[in-house]
């Protein structure tokens, strides 16, 4: 009887660590869950912010790129037109 009242103790004693294990894998499983929900959100931000970044490097590309002909343009047309006659420009087409 008292090795059955022992095994029965040890049998409760052992449901309630189990009962703690449990607890303590769902808290670590919602910190988890939490923790991967915010990486996530924080990859989302980090991709509109590259976005953004290409998006804005894609222009000032461009503009670089026009940015000689824009120059020689402004150079041209302030020129008196006795200086664009001597030296034989004509506007471009």
């Amino acid at each position: 009887m008292a090795l059955l009242i022992r095994n029965q103790a040890a049998f409760v004693e052992q449901i309630a660590r189990n009962d703690q294990e449990r607890l303590a894998l769902r808290d670590w499983q919602h910190r988890t869950e939490v923790w991967q929900h915010n990486t996530e959100e924080w990859q989302r931000r980090a991709e509109a912010r590259f976005d953004k970044i290409e998006e804005r490097l894609s222009n000032i590309e461009a503009t670089l790129v026009q940015l000689p002909k824009i120059i020689l343009q402004t150079i041209l047309e302030q020129l008196p037109k006795a200086v664009k006659k001597e030296i034989g420009f004509s506007p471009p087409a």
